[in-house]
């Protein structure tokens, strides 16, 4: 459909049960769709959400923040906003083919608030895990527990500013639902 409003992918920094006690997945649909957000819908429990909104990535977010301050949410709970296009185009990279079909829930992508985040530091990382760029988003082969990996999830917090992570099999699932709602 031609005149509808474009969808986007709005994935929440930060949300966990403590969160949850001040804002449910239903109360952020509802809030979401009062503030301006289409058929809001949110995939699993951990601030994934697909919505048509009209206007641009940057305006979704910024209509995003009153919506998680309203719940008394702080500054650390920040909307990432992405196009499916930009999920399509990391998934269609495959830069981690045998991890994520072998550990799926070893491997994440990065996704961040800055549109250039700073990659320099990775070409010193000296860890087990294996990075990949992949338009301005990292693809991260954990190849352990994530829990081992503090050290690197420390060096993407401090270098690259404001971020969240799903894993592979979740980046799919939103790309697909959200690549499909374009086609309703």
């Amino acid at each position: 459909m031609a005149d509808r409003a474009p969808t986007f992918i709005i994935l929440l920094r930060a949300i966990g049960p403590v969160t949850h006690k001040l804002m449910s997945m239903a109360q952020w649909r509802d809030a979401a769709e009062q503030a301006g957000f289409s058929a809001p819908e949110t995939m699993v429990n951990t601030g994934n959400m697909i919505a048509q909104f009209g206007g641009t990535a940057e305006a979704a977010r910024k209509a995003m923040l009153p919506v998680l301050r309203g719940f008394g949410l702080g500054e650390n709970i920040a909307p990432i906003v992405r196009k499916p296009a930009q999920l399509r185009a990391l998934l269609g990279a495959d830069p981690i083919s045998d991890a994520a079909q072998a550990r799926p829930s070893e491997t994440g992508v990065y996704f961040f608030a800055a549109k250039t985040p700073d990659f320099d530091w990775i070409k010193d990382h000296d860890g087990p895990e294996a990075i990949h760029v992949v338009a301005d988003h990292l693809v991260v082969d954990f190849t352990q527990d994530v829990a081992k990996s503090g050290k690197l999830i420390r060096k993407i917090d401090k270098f690259c500013g404001l971020n969240t992570a799903r894993n592979w099999n979740t980046t799919r699932k939103l790309a697909e639902r959200a690549s499909a709602r374009e086609k309703e």
